[in-house]
């Protein structure tokens, strides 16, 4: 048993050996790309600057045992033009002619030259001018024997002064429409500052954007729409933590209105006061998850919570502001004790003086 496995591990690792033998690939050492980044516009000149290192499977050198290696080429640029240059260990040892088409390819017999060869690409064309979206500028695929043993390709993004028109039109009303909710939150007593800062930077960017070429204005236009997306986050937080707000102030007022029926009026036991305290259990119920949905950065559902809990609260509020208007201000012994006694000493006095005068007179009479 323990023979059979290690013929299976034998089998395997010369798997992975052979496996390995046959493989080949190329790296990128150098890649230059001009424009170098940002998006290409239609009839835009194109440049690219390649050099690779490749491993070939020939051994010998000897045309007779090539194994059908080639690296073939391709672009979407319009007019291409190609170079290609084999150095080895610096040195220059092989030159091919300047090449067109939009598909050339190099065979193993011309540039396989042993360990140490590098290839220098360079490739020139324009961008068709009826292209839109993406362009593959250059691709590059080392084939043997019809399969594909590794591959690279380099994208670009392509726009158009169509295109600009319709985005920027597009992002300048979701910033106007921005604008007009910042206003109105505004009004309701919402911090804004955070969200009318990207506001400005958004409006700054479409600004520049409006003057400028198709590539430049996909960038400034890229950027307001990233600003404009943060700004409507920012305020919709703040619009929520205003709500949540509101039910905390209207909660504690209601608080001050039942310490008041309960400690000062010893109405704890009294039906309307209980069904008011019952109604701020519910309103706290929906303040505490308005709180926990903001935490969680879910705005709208905390916005919603704080609403629920404060319609609840404003209820309560009302039947005790309702409740205190039809007991009144009532009788309280704690605030008014010395007035009370001072009043009654003066009335005391008032009698006993009355008395004594009348004793006096009476006497007088029957004197």
């Amino acid at each position: 048993m323990k023979a059979n496995i290690s013929r299976w591990i034998i089998l395997l690792l010369a798997l992975v050996c052979v496996v390995q033998a046959v493989s080949a690939s190329f790296d990128i050492k150098k890649e230059d790309i001009n424009p170098a980044s940002g998006a290409l516009e239609p009839k835009q000149h194109v440049t690219a600057h390649y050099v690779l290192t490749y491993d070939l499977d020939q051994k010998s050198g000897d045309s007779t045992t090539m194994n059908d290696e080639t690296l073939e080429f391709s672009t979407g640029l319009q007019n291409p033009s190609w170079d290609f240059i084999v150095y080895r260990d610096g040195v220059k040892v092989y030159t091919s002619p300047t090449r067109g088409g939009n598909y050339p390819s190099l065979s193993e017999f011309e540039i396989y030259y042993g360990a140490g060869a590098e290839l220098d690409v360079q490739l020139r064309g324009t961008v068709p001018e009826s292209t839109t979206g993406k362009i593959e500028v250059i691709k590059i695929q080392h084939m043997r024997d019809k399969d594909v043993k590794d591959t690279y390709s380099m994208v670009r993004d392509v726009v158009s002064t169509q295109q600009v028109t319709g985005s920027l039109s597009v992002q300048q009303q979701r910033l106007k429409d921005l604008k007009a909710d910042i206003d109105d939150k505004a009004g309701k007593g919402v911090d804004v500052a955070p969200a009318q800062a990207k506001y400005d930077a958004a409006n700054q960017d479409l600004t520049h954007a409006a003057s400028a070429g198709p590539s430049q204005a996909a960038g400034y236009i890229a950027t307001a729409t990233k600003a404009i997306d943060e700004a409507k986050v920012l305020l919709d937080k703040a619009w929520a933590e205003k709500e949540v707000s509101n039910a905390a102030a209207t909660l504690e007022t209601l608080d001050g209105m039942i310490t008041y029926f309960v400690e000062n009026r010893s109405m704890g036991s009294d039906p309307q006061v209980v069904a008011i305290m019952t109604k701020r259990e519910s309103a706290v119920q929906f303040y505490s998850q308005a709180k926990d949905n903001l935490n969680a950065n879910n705005y709208p559902l905390a916005r919603s919570k704080a609403t629920e809990g404060q319609n609840k609260a404003n209820e309560a509020l009302t039947d005790a502001n309702t409740l205190r208007e039809k007991i009144g201000d009532g009788f309280n012994l704690d605030s008014n004790l010395l007035l009370y006694i001072g009043a009654g000493v003066i009335i005391v006095l008032v009698i006993v003086g009355i008395v004594i005068y009348r004793k006096k007179t009476g006497w007088d009479e029957l004197g």
